[in-house]
């Protein structure tokens, strides 16, 4: 009973976090200086013009009236028509879902390796009293996890794709187009998953348990892999839903550097015409994508760590 009633509370606390997202994708139009009609109608069209263009997309209805249009239109799949083309806002996300999922999946399948590769086995040798390999490893560590996901893009262009001709510069054509955006989305928050999962490795070596599969004459790899690694693990998961964010923008950012034709390009494309609609539907469709993968971390955070069901 206990353990519906934890799940109520949080598919509720989905709920309003959800909703909020919705108003305020919703304000964004309305917070924006100018008159969305007289963007759509264009600046040398006359008042008449501006006026058909205010009623076709119904901006001269009462705030609140437009609000709930709107908010029925999102529960039936229906994020508004854009300004510019006259396209449904949900086509234009579906075509440019897809290499932005690409992206930001591979992005997180090189944050949860790398990441907890490198946290665990620096815990390891740190363990072992190298004081010389913690110092690099928080200076290297801390430097690129301070590096903002625009410049480590840049790098990694002119290094691999311009100097060396290894990649290709842009483009979202093959796995070849996709190794450098995935690097340079996951190379930041694949640094602060190591430096958490390092520090909590070398708490769970220091636990009794361990010190008694090391008196049993366990063999190492046993040891790290059945005691120090699920209980170091679940430290950098739950790091890992609140970089989740971070990660979207650095996809947003990390494709406009090579020109990936996805949900983020054309975020910077609408917002730069003033397509709002599609503004609306893609900051939507990011905020609840983060609001979702919060709420599945923290299922597994519970699967995991049991003693975190009733946080």
């Amino acid at each position: 009973m206990q353990q519906w009633s934890t799940i109520a509370r949080r598919i509720a606390r989905l709920g309003m976090v959800l909703l909020c997202v919705v108003v305020l994708t919703f304000s964004m139009v309305h917070l924006i200086p100018g008159d969305p009609a007289r963007t759509i109608a264009g600046a040398q069209a006359d008042q008449s013009a501006v006026d058909i263009v205010r009623t076709e997309f119904g901006l001269d209805r009462p705030l609140f009236e437009q609000f709930m249009t709107y908010l029925f239109g999102i529960v039936q799949g229906d994020f508004g028509t854009s300004f510019k083309t006259r396209q449904p806002v949900a086509d234009i996300i579906a075509q440019k879902l897809e290499p932005t999922l690409t992206l930001t999946l591979a992005a997180v399948v090189l944050i949860a390796v790398s990441g907890v590769l490198i946290g665990l086995l620096s815990g390891i040798i740190s363990h072992r009293q190298r004081p010389g390999f913690d110092v690099v490893f928080s200076g290297v560590t801390g430097a690129l996890a301070a590096m903002p996901h625009y410049l480590t893009a840049t790098f990694l262009v002119f290094l691999f794709a311009v100097t060396w001709k290894w990649f290709p510069v842009a483009g979202a054509d093959g796995f070849s187009a996709l190794v450098l955006p995935a690097i340079a989305v996951s190379l930041r928050p694949s640094m602060m998953v190591a430096r958490v999962i390092r520090v909590r490795t070398l708490e769970v070596l220091e636990q009794s348990y361990v010190r008694t599969a090391w008196s049993k004459r366990t063999r190492s790899s046993q040891v790290y892999l059945r005691h120090v690694l699920p209980n170091a693990a679940p430290a950098g998961l739950a790091l890992g839903g609140t970089l989740f964010a971070s990660l979207i923008g650095g996809a947003v950012v990390v494709e406009i550097v090579f020109a990936r034709p996805g949900l983020g390009t054309e975020l910077i494309r609408s917002v730069i015409s003033g397509d709002y609609p599609v503004v609306q539907g893609i900051t939507l469709v990011l905020g609840a994508s983060v609001v979702l993968m919060n709420m599945f971390v923290d299922v597994l955070i519970g699967v995991f760590d049991p003693q975190a069901k009733e946080a």
